[in-house]
C-alpha cells in the first residue's frame, strides 16, 4: 500500500542530507516543508492567481506553479518570480492545451452527469451511463493532475506525456484516491463556508491543495520516468547530485527538460507494461 496520505512509503532526503542518515517519514516532511514554506506558499498562490486568465493562461500558470510546488517537494532552490515566469512562458503552449481539454471534459462530463441523473426516474438503467460517466471523468482528473506536473519537467511530446499521465494515475491509483480524499475535504470545507473562506482561497488553497498533489505524485514520475531514462543512458541524475554545503545561489540545476525523452524508451515501455 502507498501509505496514509501517500506519504509513508517514499523517503527522499533533502539538501545537505546525508543519505545514510535516519529519513523522516513522508507524513512529516511534508508537514515540516508546508510549514517552512508557508509564507512563500502565500506569494505563490497570489502569483498564481495574479496570472490566470480564464481560459487563456489557467494552463500555463498551473504548469509553472507546480514547477515551484516540485522544487520546493525536492527541496532545491527556487527564485520564486524568475523561476515562475521563466517556466510560465516555456510551458505555454502544452499548458494552455491541457488547460483548454481540462475545460472541455468539465463541460461534457457535467452536462453528461446532468442529462444521466434527470433520467433516473425513468429507469435504473441510467446509474450504468451515469457512473461511467463519473469514473472516466475522475480518471481524467488524475491524469490532468500528473500532466500538470510533468509538463514543466519533461522533455516530452503532448500525445506521448498524456499516455504516461493515464498510466500513472493507474499505477498510483491508492495514492491518488488519498490525496483525491484530501484535496475534496479541504474543497468541500471551502465551498461550505463561503464567503468567509475567501480569506483562505486568496492567499493559500491553490498552492495548498496543488502541493498536496505534488508532493505525493511526483514520486511515480520520478520512479516510472525520470530514474529510468538516466537509468538508460548510464547518467546520474543533476538534481539528485550531493550539493555538500553549497549555497543555493552556487548550485545550479539542470532538469530532466533539458533533454528529449523519447517515448519509445526502455522507460516508456515499462509503464505500458504496469500491473
Amino acid at each position: 500500500m502507498a501509505g496514509f496520505f501517500g506519504l509513508f512509503d517514499y523517503t527522499k532526503p533533502g539538501k545537505g542530507v546525508d543519505k545514510n542518515g535516519p529519513q523522516k517519514k513522508r507524513f512529516f516532511h511534508f508537514f515540516e516543508l508546508y510549514f517552512r514554506k508557508f509564507w512563500k506558499l502565500i506569494t505563490l498562490n497570489l502569483i498564481y492567481i495574479l496570472f490566470c486568465i480564464p481560459i487563456v493562461t489557467i494552463g500555463p500558470a498551473t504548469a509553472a506553479m507546480t514547477y515551484i510546488l516540485k522544487n520546493y517537494t525536492m527541496e532545491r532552490p527556487v527564485f520564486l518570480w524568475s523561476d515562475f515566469l521563466e517556466a510560465f512562458k516555456k510551458n505555454w503552449k502544452q499548458g494552455f492545451v491541457m488547460g483548454l481539454i481540462d475545460l472541455v471534459v468539465l463541460v461534457l462530463s457535467y452536462v453528461a452527469y446532468q442529462f444521466y441523473f434527470a433520467q433516473l426516474d425513468s429507469s435504473n438503467f441510467f446509474y450504468v451511463p451515469l457512473v461511467l460517466v463519473l469514473s472516466i471523468g475522475f480518471i481524467v482528473a488524475l491524469a490532468s493532475m500528473y500532466m500538470f506536473i510533468m509538463i514543466p519537467v519533461l522533455d516530452m511530446k503532448f500525445k506521448p506525456m498524456l499516455k504516461n499521465a493515464f498510466l500513472l494515475s493507474i499505477v498510483g491509483i491508492k495514492t491518488n484516491l488519498l490525496t483525491t480524499l484530501f484535496v475534496v475535504l479541504i474543497s468541500v470545507l471551502m465551498f461550505l463556508f463561503f464567503p468567509i473562506t475567501i480569506l483562505l482561497i486568496i492567499p493559500l488553497y491553490f498552492t495548498t491543495v496543488w502541493f498536496i498533489m505534488t508532493y505525493n505524485s511526483f514520486q511515480y514520475v520520478e520512479k516510472y520516468i525520470i530514474d529510468p531514462y538516466y537509468e538508460q543512458i548510464g547518467e546520474k541524475r543533476p538534481d539528485v547530485l550531493d550539493m555538500g554545503d553549497m549555497d543555493e545561489e552556487e548550485f545550479i540545476f539542470e532538469d530532466i527538460g533539458t533533454q528529449e525523452v523519447p517515448v519509445e524508451t526502455k522507460t516508456a515501455k515499462k509503464a505500458k507494461t504496469i500491473k
